[in-house]
């Protein structure tokens, strides 16, 4: 630690406060990639050929990974909420 940066790790491969994770930012950017991808793909804005080939790539490849956000996104939730076991009073039978 410096002067110079002082949230710094001294090889510099932590400056300021850790990223989590994902942001909104990055999550409405893969959302519009999508988009774009759809509408260069099919409806009006259609372009020919490779660049279409590109453009469907692009946006599968941005669908997987929001699908992977919401899967995990999902598990996060379902492992927040602690429902408690049936518990019965008394022995069956």
């Amino acid at each position: 630690m410096s002067a110079l940066t002082p949230d710094c790790d001294p090889d510099l491969s932590n400056c300021g406060s850790p990223v989590t994770g994902p942001r909104i930012r990055s999550t409405v950017v893969l959302a519009a990639l999508v988009t774009v991808a759809v509408l260069s793909v099919t409806g009006e804005l259609a372009v020919p050929g490779a660049v279409a080939f590109l453009a469907g790539g692009v946006g599968v490849v941005a669908a997987l990974v929001l699908g992977a956000r919401t899967v995990r996104l999902g598990q996060r939730a379902v492992a927040a909420v602690h429902l408690p076991a049936l518990q019965r009073s008394h022995p069956v039978g």
